[in-house]
């Protein structure tokens, strides 16, 4: 038997997030937020203010797009492999839905990336900030209710996804470029 290890508000917070019912049809849902806050689905929102959007648009879309990739770039290549954190279904029985990953937990790239894009896009369009940061907020709390991360995985990742947007944006916002 494994020695229990002292509660934690990170512990209660992913009982917590984790315990809420669990459906199929809940669980797809969730699951495609998920899955869009990898990368993939807000590089597509950044094409599609690119070429919807005009020249603001072409650099938000832009900003969005590299903040969402270098983030997760950032965090799978150099942050993960310095912390190895064991993510919360190994050696403990935990639902999980989706793929059972077997890289590290700490920091959570899919809130990293999905916070980096999401205030790349609100610095060029700050009245989206309330959607995008939903979206964004979404996307982190399914990674703790699908069984891959810790609340501090999330949170983490949302810090480092929220510098990295803002230098992004920070650097598309150069008047020269575009």
């Amino acid at each position: 038997m494994q020695p229990s290890l002292p509660e934690t508000i990170d512990r209660r917070l992913y009982r917590i997030i984790h315990g809420l019912p669990h459906s199929a049809l809940g669980d797809r849902y969730v699951t495609i937020l998920s899955d869009l806050g990898e990368g993939l689905g807000w590089v597509a929102a950044g094409a599609g203010m690119a070429w919807l959007g005009g020249r603001m648009g072409r650099r938000a879309g832009l900003s969005a797009a590299v903040a969402s990739l270098g983030t997760t770039y950032l965090v799978q290549r150099m942050v993960k492999p310095v912390f190895r954190r064991k993510r919360p279904f190994v050696d403990r029985d935990v639902v999980v839905v989706g793929i059972r990953s077997m890289d590290a937990s700490f920091p959570s790239g899919h809130a990293a990336s999905s916070f980096a894009a999401a205030t790349a896009i609100a610095a060029f369009y700050p009245r989206s900030a309330p959607l995008v940061f939903a979206i964004a907020t979404g996307v982190g709390i399914s990674r703790i209710h699908l069984g891959h991360h810790f609340p501090s995985d999330v949170a983490v990742g949302a810090a480092i996804g929220v510098g990295t947007g803002s230098l992004a944006a920070w650097l598309l916002k150069s008047p020269k470029l575009l």
